[in-house]
Order: structure tokens, then C-alpha cells, then sequence
């Protein structure tokens, strides 16, 4: 029998359905080596682990994750809004985390969902989190500028300074680590062929390799829903409405934003031709900037997938 082993995760520990039963365990190594002794006891039984399923949960599932693929159990981490409205069809209203277990069980056999497929290499994971970082001193540091045309007090205004001067520190140093990261023999050569394309630098490049293994393969209406900026229908009889973007990898999307503005700020980027041609057809900003977007997407899942350089042309239709 295949079993869909359902796990609810939270901080402290991990609610799991199995076989029918619910029961928990601490969401720590001695936690999951029980867990492990359950699903290994099941196998010798003659049952087949089809799947371990859960809900990211902050970062709280990654133990749980790393662990089961050491153990080369397939494991899928679900999108809790995915399993929210599994929940509604089902008419469940109710909410705790063994009902959460069995519900996350029940649609992963429902569905017929397939393990994960690990695209990330642990210096990737490394190169994300340093990344992460990064943007929390960055937010920390502005923080601190927002309040410090505010304060009147002398000890104050002179703490803020210091907290400032040491986050800048502190950052310095995260980008001599990324910077190691980038160089390594594993990152050169992708980097190299992303920043090829106008206005794309390096830490933005590091972003796309961190934050979206797939490019280069996956097809090019598979990547742009993926990263959130491929355009759906809203059509119902003989109604059209406008199309619309939605969900997606809100930190792809946001760096693919701010390197499309510098890829339409350059006098030779084709991309910016493509960007003034929209605008000429009454296309309003923000819609020519995803579509700008998207065209950027394409060209850096297209130059991954060929492993050739961005090569500049005299335009770009649109």
C-alpha cells in the first residue's frame, strides 16, 4: 500500500498523519530520527512511502526537507494557499494540526503530486541565504536614515549614526562573502552569460541563480508563470476582460523590475526600443514594463538554455 505521509510543521515541532494515525514528534534531529524509525517500520511491513508532503512554513520545514532527502524520501513542499482551498472544496472549516496532517496527506494523494525535484546545490542555498541577508541590513540601514532627520536628541541622533556606520560594516562584509561565492567554478560561467544582457549586474544575476534554478529549463511560458509575469485570461462568455498577472516568486519579480528600468534606460538595450515601441501603441507604463519584464525573462531563460552570450540587435519587435 502507498501511503502519502502528511506533515504539519511548525517551530517546535511536527504533526504527521501516517497509515491512518496521527501522532508528533520535536521538530529537531531526534524528532526526525523517530519519524524516520516510523517510515522505515512501514516499509518492512510491505507498505511503499509514496510521498512526504508539507507546507513551507518559514523556514521551519527545512530540516524536516534536508532530512528526508538524505534518507532519499520524495518529499514535496506544498503552497499553503494550495491546500487552503483543497480545505474549502472539501467543506472544511475547522483548523487544527491534525486535521492540518491528514488534510495535507489526503491532497497529496488526491492530487497525485510527485516528489520535487532538488535543482539547488548547497552553494546556491548559501549564495540565497547570504542574499537574504543582505536585503534585511539594507532595510535595517534605511530604517535607521528614515529616523534620523527626526530626532533632536544628541545621545540619539549619534546612536542611530553608529547603528548605521556598523550595518554598513556588516554588509561590506556580506558582499566580500558573495562575492567569493560568484567566483567559484560553479557560478562563473552562468554569471558571465546573464550579465551579457543590458542591464543585468552581478548581484542581480546572483539572484536569478539562487532564486530561480529552473531557468534555461524550463520553456519560456513555463518560466514567465513561474516567476509571476506571464499574462492569464479573465474571459467569460462573450466578455474580455484584461488580462492580468498573479502569484509567482515575488523576489524574482522584484529584481527582474529593477533590472528591466536599467535595461530601458540604456541608449543601445533593444529592450528599451521594445519598451518605447508599447508606449508609442498607448500601452500604459506599468504594462510595458511587465511585458518588458517578460521579454528580459525570455532572453535570460534563452541565452541559459543555449549557453551562448546576449548578442545586441538594432531591435526588438514587439
Amino acid at each position: 500500500m502507498k501511503h502519502y505521509v502528511g506533515i504539519d510543521v511548525s517551530k517546535s515541532k511536527l504533526d504527521i498523519y501516517l497509515n491512518g494515525k496521527n501522532f508528533s514528534v520535536e521538530n529537531n534531529l531526534a524528532g526526525l530520527s523517530i519519524l524516520i524509525e516510523k517510515l522505515n517500520e512501514q516499509i518492512s511491513q510491505g507498505h511503499e512511502i509514496g510521498l512526504v508532503l508539507c507546507e513551507a512554513s518559514g523556514g521551519y520545514e527545512k530540516l524536516l526537507v534536508d532530512r528526508m532527502r538524505a534518507e532519499n524520501f520524495p518529499v514535496h513542499l506544498a503552497h499553503a494557499n494550495k491546500i487552503r482551498s483543497f480545505a474549502k472544496t472539501k467543506g472544511l472549516l475547522a483548523k487544527t494540526d491534525k486535521i492540518d496532517a491528514e488534510l495535507i496527506s489526503e491532497y497529496g494523494r488526491v492530487m497525485n503530486l510527485k516528489a520535487d525535484i532538488k535543482l539547488l546545490s548547497e552553494s546556491a542555498e548559501i549564495l540565497g541565504e547570504l542574499l537574504k541577508r543582505r536585503e534585511q541590513l539594507i532595510d535595517h540601514r534605511q530604517a535607521d536614515k528614515n529616523r534620523l532627520d527626526k530626532e533632536r536628541l544628541p545621545f540619539v541622533i549619534q546612536s542611530i549614526k553608529s547603528h548605521i556606520k556598523w550595518l554598513e560594516k556588516e554588509i561590506e562584509q556580506i558582499d566580500k562573502q558573495i562575492e567569493d561565492v560568484q567566483i567559484q567554478e560553479e557560478f562563473k560561467q552562468q554569471i558571465e552569460l546573464l550579465i551579457s544582457v543590458p542591464g543585468i549586474g552581478k548581484l542581480t544575476a546572483s539572484y536569478l541563480v539562487s532564486f530561480l534554478p529552473e531557468l534555461g529549463k524550463f520553456n519560456h511560458k513555463q518560466i514567465a508563470a513561474l516567476v509571476g509575469i506571464a499574462p492569464f485570461n479573465r474571459d467569460s462568455g462573450t466578455l474580455r476582460g484584461k488580462r492580468f498577472i498573479q502569484g509567482g516568486r515575488a523576489i524574482v519579480r522584484r529584481i527582474l523590475f529593477m533590472a528591466a528600468l536599467a535595461s530601458i534606460r540604456c541608449y543601445h538595450s533593444d529592450l528599451r526600443t521594445f519598451y518605447q515601441q508599447l508606449r508609442a501603441r498607448g500601452k500604459a507604463g506599468k504594462i510595458a514594463i511587465v511585458a518588458v519584464m517578460r521579454k528580459l525573462l525570455i532572453v535570460l531563460n534563452s541565452i541559459v538554455s543555449r549557453q551562448t552570450p546576449w548578442v545586441v540587435k538594432s531591435a526588438i519587435s514587439a
